[in-house]
Formats: C-alpha cells, structure tokens, sequence
C-alpha cells in the first residue's frame, strides 16, 4: 500500500557509518524505481548499508554495535543482531524446476565445453607457465588471510586489554592522585608547621630585640625631653626678657608720652609769656609815655618787666635741659627699640625651633607607634638607659643593626598561634582520612585480586566444557569434521581473545572466512548449542537462525534442535519447511483486511493425533 507506507529518517548509526572505511552507500540509493514507489523502497532498503567487502563489514558492523543491517557488493549479510548469512542463493526446491534446470544447465554446459576445448590450447601454455605462481600466490592469499585473521583477533584482544588496561590505569592514577594529594599535604602542612615554629621562635628574638631597642629608644627620648625642657626653659626666660623689655619701651614711650604733654604745656606757657611780654611791651609803651606822669609806676614796672625776663631766661635754660633729657630719653629709647628687635628675633626664632622640635617630637611619637605599636609613655616606661653624646654612635650602630634583623624577620603575624592550631587539627583530620583511603585502597585491592581469581576459574571451566562440546555438536552437526576453541593468550584468560578453528569433513580451512555462508551459520549454531550444553537455559528465542542453510543442513538442524527440547523451550522465527516441520505448535500472521492482522494457530500434535485416528478408523 503506497499510500500507508511512510518511510523512516536516517539514525545515528547510519549517519555515522558514512565515515567508516569501505562504506559504498545506502541501498535505498542504489536501486532505481518510479517515484511513486520510492517510499516503499526507502521503507524497504533505508537501514541497510552496503559495503565493498566482508571485512569492511565486519568492522563496520562492530563499531555500529550490530543495530543495522550490512550487505557487501559479493553478496555477505551482515543482519542486525549480529548474525552473518551467504554463499549462496536462495532457491526453488521443487523437483520440476530442478529438472528444467538441470537441462538448461547441460545445454549450456555443451556449449560452453566447445568454447572451452578452442580455449584450452591457449591455456595449456599460459598454465604451465602460472600454476607454480598461482600456487605461491594461494598461498601468499591464504597466509595473508590467516595473518589478517589473527591480527583481527590480536587487535580486538589488544582494544579489549587496552580498555581494561585503561580503566585500572585511571583507577590506579585516581588513588596514587589522591595518595600523592594527600602525602604532598601532610609534607606541607608539615612544612608549615616547621615554618611556624621557626616564626615563633623569631617572633619571641623580635620582641626580645624590639624590648632592648625600645628601652635604648626611651633614653633617646629622655635626652630629647632634657633638651626640650632646656630649650622651654630658655623660650621663657626669653619670655621674660622680652616682657621686661616690652614693659621698659611701654614705660618709656609713656614717660615720651608725658614729655611730649609737658613740652606742648611748656609751649603754651610760652607762648602765652610772649603775648605776655607782647601786652607789656606796648603797656611799656604807654607807660613810657606815662613815665613822667607816674614815675614810682614806672619803676615798678621795670622790675616787674626784670622778672619777667629772669623767669623767662630759666624758663628757656630749663627747655634745654628739657630738650637734652628729652634727646637722652629718645637714645635710649632707640637702643630699646634696637634691643627689642633683636630679642624679638630671638624669640622669633626659638619659637621656631621648639615648634620644630614639638613637630619632631610628634613624628617620633608616631613612628614609634607605627614601627612598633608602643606610645612615647610606655617607651619611658621600659627604662631603657638615657643616650648621651658618648654613647650616641654605639646606640646608632645598635639601631641599625636591630632594623637589619627586623628588616630580615619579614612580616609579624599575630595569628601564627591560632593558625597553628587549625592547620593541626586540620592535618590530623587528613591523616586519618588518609589512613582510611590507604587502607580502605588495599581491602579493594584484595577483593579485586580474589574476584579475578574467581573468574579466571570459572572462565577457564566453562570455556573447557564449552570447547568440548563444541568439537562433539560440529561432528554430530557436519557428520564429521574437527572444531575447537583455543585462546589467543591463555596466559591472561580474562581478557584473552577466542579463535575459532574448524574443519568440514574433506576440507582444510585456515580462515572461517572461506568458508560458505551456510557453513558459517552451521559452525555459528554448533557453538550455540555447545553454550546450551553447558549452561541450558529454560527459554530461548531464534529468530531464521537456519535462513542460510539449504534443505539438508536444515533438516539436521530440525533433528538435532529436538534433542533439546526436553529441558528447554524453542521459539523459532522461520520461512523453512523442515524447520516448522518439528514444530509442536505454528504461528502465522496474515492481513486479511487492509490495516487488519490476524493470527492463525495450528497444533500439529493435535493434527497428527486426529490423522493416526482416521488411519487407525480406516484401517
């Protein structure tokens, strides 16, 4: 039905064989057909592959995990599940068409022996000439088979040792990994404790050195506070100079002050005296013209007007003794002035100099707090001894010598103890992890050790059963012939390969792969049924297990399934007659409608009860 029949996509498998070495194509792509009916030949021959040889196949097949079916360009199937069929073809086993072809084939057998007695004189020359190095090349072909025979099996052994190999390798790598982690671990944690102890140790030299520098530190301190108290007392007595200074030039400037108020009264005295002396003038005058009237006036007058000038000659005598005294003053007021410069520059610059030492004072301070986390008190409180002029050198060669060691203790670390601690107890915990990994390591080990003592005991037992049973069911089988099993390094049977060597009865093969398709098939089911012998199983399931033999084999095949049937149940999936010949019960599915299946079930034993009862009736 072309209209119900939808093809399926492409699968991992077959996108990923398109790589593989020998891979020719999808079937589907290389039949030809209308396009009508491409969906069925797509639903027919998608998932089957074609390759060009049988060994290509194989591989192919392998590396696939048997999920598709492989067919090469010579006719070798390769089904899905891994059983291989070929050699020859299906045929029509009915005896008229076998005659029909028997007669076809001897007319054509006349005329292909004329063809062949014209050939045959030109081949008697060419074929004495190949026949010895056609034989060296047979057997140059069967030794390169055999090699590539056993270099297949040699490298499936060497994957699988490899991949074993592989595996305890990461195990062993993952445990001496861990080992190693935990081994480089306790060595630095070991390390580090080594360390710490050494950093304590310095640490307790550090503080015992920071101690004897901060003791020599205090007594530079002293000295300086010595100076500073010299320097302060100095600033005031300074202090005081300058204050009394200040208080003579304020004296002085009042006492100027007060000269300056007496000589502006003197000049107003004098200055009236001359108004004074002006009014007498011009009484003088009138009285010169009154002289004769009042002579006795006139004397008393003069003598009053004599006075006047004596008083006015020591008035200006006493203004130049003033101006002296007054010259005098404003000299040493001068030499004050002078004086008070210099003090005050002086002071000026003591000022400086003790703010400068205060400053200093200060950075010393917080140098000292910053190196070495200590106040100038506590510094005083160590009693270090005062540095002098003397002893100043030596304790400078000391302080450079202390900083050389500080410099090369390195970094404080207040939480060495603390860390300490915590690193032992995490060193501890490792340890005893360690001690349980190690020993938890050698317990795996030994179950490990005794388990693959237990396989290779059992693979050796049962590959001994298995490979004699299989040389008895290949004779029983073929009628005769030799097979065996044989391992491709017995001396690590665990991860050994297996060779499978046989023989049909007048034959000699080197390789399984010259052999027939059928012969494969019947060596494939000897072997199963020496699997069965030794570990029978109550069910199995064989799906055309007997597709590629022909009708002897298959009736050997159905004989000798039945020796099996006693303690073991057979479901085969067939097309061959003989096969369902030695069924007890037939299964067929057919569609009598469209869409519809139906299943149909005979009992041959019930059949062939009722035959024996109606020959039994008629006889």
């Amino acid at each position: 039905p072309i209209s119900a029949i939808k093809s399926s996509g492409e699968t991992d498998e077959i996108r990923e064989a398109q790589r593989l070495q020998g891979y020719v194509n999808r079937a589907d792509r290389l039949v030809q057909s209308d396009g009508a009916y491409r969906s069925v030949i797509e639903w027919l021959l998608l998932r089957t592959l074609v390759f060009d040889n049988i060994d290509n196949a194989a591989k192919a097949a392998k590396q696939l995990r048997y999920k598709v079916k492989i067919v090469t360009l010579d006719g070798q199937v390769i089904n899905a599940g891994g059983a291989f069929t070929g050699g020859s073809a299906k045929r029509d086993s009915g005896i008229l068409s076998r005659l029909s072809t028997i007669s076809e084939l001897k007319e054509e057998a006349k005329s292909l022996d004329k063809e062949i007695s014209k050939l045959e004189k030109r081949l008697s020359e060419i074929d004495s000439k190949i026949v010895t190095e056609r034989d060296k090349l047979r057997d140059a072909e069967q030794e390169k088979e055999l090699l590539l025979t056993l270099s297949r099996s040699q490298f499936a052994a060497l994957d699988n040792a490899n991949a074993k190999y592989d595996a305890n390798n990461d195990i062993i790598e993952k445990l001496k990994a861990d080992y190693n982690s935990i081994a480089g671990q306790k060595s630095k944690e070991g390390e580090e404790l080594l360390h710490l102890e050494g950093e304590y140790e310095a640490n307790l030299e550090r503080i015992a050195a920071l101690k004897e520098y901060r003791s020599k530190r205090s007594a530079e301190m002293g000295v300086l506070d010595e100076k500073r108290d010299e320097c302060n007392q100095k600033a005031n007595e300074l202090s005081i100079k300058a204050a009394e200074i200040m208080g003579g030039v304020r004296s002085a400037e009042e006492m100027i002050l007060s000269l300056d108020n007496r000589i502006n009264e003197l000049d107003g005295e004098k200055e009236g005296q001359n108004r004074r002396i002006s009014e007498l003038i011009s009484q003088r005058e009138g009285i010169d013209a009154l002289r004769v009237e009042n002579a006795e006036e006139c004397e008393k007058l003069e003598k009053e007007l004599e006075n006047l000038r004596q008083k006015r000659i020591e008035v200006e005598n006493g203004n130049d003794e003033f101006e002296r005294e007054l010259n005098n003053i404003r000299q040493r007021l001068k030499e004050k002035n002078s004086s008070r410069q210099v003090a005050y520059e002086l002071f000026l610059r003591n000022e400086n100099k003790h703010t400068s030492l205060l400053e200093k004072q200060d950075k010393l301070g917080s140098q000292l707090w910053d190196d070495y986390e200590i106040t100038y008190e506590d510094a005083v409180g160590f009693g270090y001894p005062a540095v002098t002029a003397e002893n100043r050198d030596e304790v400078a060669q000391v302080q450079v010598s202390c900083r050389n060691k500080l410099r090369a203790l390195g970094g404080y670390n207040p939480g060495a103890i603390e860390e300490y601690a915590e690193v032992k107890t995490r060193y501890d915990a490792l340890s005893t992890q360690f001690n349980d990994l190690t020993s938890s390591s050698s317990e795996l080990l030994d179950i490990i050790s005794r388990l693959e003592g237990e396989m290779r005991t059992s693979f050796i037992d049962a590959f001994e059963a298995i490979n004699k049973n299989f040389g008895i069911t290949f004779k029983e089988l073929f009628g005769g012939g030799n097979a065996e099993l044989s391992l491709t390094d017995p001396e690590d049977v665990l991860t050994s390969g297996i060779e499978i060597k046989a023989a049909p009865p007048g034959k000699i093969i080197k390789n399984l792969s010259l052999l027939s398709g059928g012969e494969q098939s019947f060596v494939a089911i000897a072997l199963l049924f020496a699997i069965l012998k030794v570990n029978p199983t109550p069910f199995c399931i064989l799906d055309e297990i007997e597709a590629a033999l022909d009708e002897v084999n298959v009736f050997r095949f159905g004989e000798y399934i039945k020796k099996f049937d006693d303690g073991t149940q057979f479901i085969l999936i067939t097309h061959r007659r003989g096969t369902m010949e030695i069924g007890d019960r037939l299964y067929g599915i057919t569609m009598p409608q469209r869409g519809i299946s139906q299943a149909i079930e005979l009992n041959v034993n019930e059949i062939e009860g009722k035959q024996k009862e109606l020959l039994d009736g008629v006889l």
